[in-house]
């Protein structure tokens, strides 16, 4: 199984990479369609993917339970593959903002990668395995930007011509998922529900609303980082390495975390330290201070990760599992549609510190769900399944 999730954790890098390179320097490339830097064609483009992929995620995880979920990540690295070159290749703008379109509509990779997982992997091991697919899009998201920005500083005219190379980190994804088994067919799942003892399902409804306000405390604290930080530190390169040091908090500590015995569920921990770090940033004064609620803030997100992924593998059920991926993944990209937009007008009408104390709002309102659904009972904290 180690060999199967390697697999499949290298395809999602390959997606994920391919992802979130590109939206930082979105405008740039925009200039070869004769937009100005400054345009809201970039805010709405660099939108318009996250949409795209919260409208469809149902539909595909519905398209996984039913013609098999290998063959949905193959579709998703594939999509993407088709959208970055219809990108690289667009001679207008139109052509762009569909080849975007596509490129949320046929995603959901990271759905995808998790549907087939939940196949082999059950409980504790499959809430292991979904914490290392949010370190492969960790990593991505460190990596994916400034070697980006390497490409565009030595190939300073490749303009477009960037979405024709990074379609074949998709495809190499998909030449890779040919490796992976598709043992578990979506009938012999059907079957299996069926015949097995009927179990006490978790609402799901809870999870869908405790994803939504995580990724929004998270995000919304993102895209005003910059010049919130510019207080503080004055070197660009010093600005991106305090925006990235919670993620790096995160790929640092994981393989360490899952060490440790009687792990348990660590979401309302997380989330009141996300509550406090963001809090802690409304209230700094030197730079150091501001690296302590970085790495607090890392450190929340560990703990919330693993607590809500271990949540989500106990209320899992495997004949809807792409369904309910799905339905994660959209309550995921809704949330970071509406942190960009919350974060926009926060800034506009009051204060550059205003998105942490939003960001501080939906932490404590993802705790008061957790706290107030039977997600806290003993029928859904405890390890329900094994591998």
């Amino acid at each position: 199984m180690r060999s199967t999730l390697v697999v499949v954790l290298a395809c999602h890098f390959l997606a994920a990479f391919t992802v979130l390179g590109v939206p930082l320097y979105l405008p740039r490339l925009l200039q070869a369609f004769g937009l100005a830097e400054q345009s809201p064609w970039a805010g709405v483009l660099f939108s318009l993917p996250a949409v795209m992929t919260a409208l469809s995620a149902s539909g595909w995880g519905r398209f996984a339970d039913r013609y098999g979920r290998r063959l949905s990540l193959q579709r998703a690295l594939a999509g993407l593959t088709l959208a970055f070159l219809l990108a690289g290749a667009a001679p207008s703008l139109p052509w762009l903002v569909l080849a975007l379109a596509l490129q949320g509509l046929a995603g959901g990779t990271l759905a995808a990668a998790n549907g087939y997982l939940s196949q082999y992997l059950h409980g504790d091991a499959l809430a292991k395995a979904l914490n290392w697919t949010q370190f492969s899009a960790r990593l991505a998201l460190l990596s994916a930007p400034p070697l980006m920005g390497a490409v565009l500083m030595v190939l300073p005219h490749i303009g477009q011509r960037l979405w024709l190379g990074l379609a074949l980190l998709p495809l190499a994804g998909l030449l890779l998922s040919l490796r992976l088994l598709d043992e578990v067919t979506p009938s012999q799942t059907r079957s299996s529900a069926r015949g097995a003892p009927a179990e006490k399902a978790a609402p799901l409804w809870p999870l869908w609303l405790m994803q939504f306000l995580f990724n929004f405390a998270m995000v919304v604290t993102f895209p005003y980082f910059l010049p919130y930080a510019a207080h503080w530190l004055h070197q660009p390169v010093i600005v991106g390495v305090f925006y990235s040091w919670p993620h790096l908090i995160y790929l640092l500590l994981l393989p360490l975390w899952h060490r440790l015995p009687g792990r348990g569920l660590w979401f309302a921990p997380g989330m009141l330290l996300l509550a406090l770090a963001a809090l802690w940033h409304t209230r700094l004064e030197t730079p150091a201070a501001l690296l302590a609620a970085r790495t607090l803030f890392g450190l929340g997100m560990l703990l919330a990760y693993s607590g809500a992924n271990q949540l989500l593998s106990n209320a899992i059920r495997q004949h809807s599992a792409g369904k309910q991926f799905g339905q994660i993944d959209a309550a995921g990209k809704w949330a970071g549609v509406a942190a960009g937009l919350s974060a926009g007008w926060l800034v506009a009408h009051t204060t550059l510190q205003t998105p942490y104390l939003a960001s501080a709002l939906a932490a404590v309102m993802a705790v008061f769900i957790f706290v107030t659904s039977s997600l806290r009972g003993s029928g859904y904290v405890r390890i329900t399944r094994s591998s």
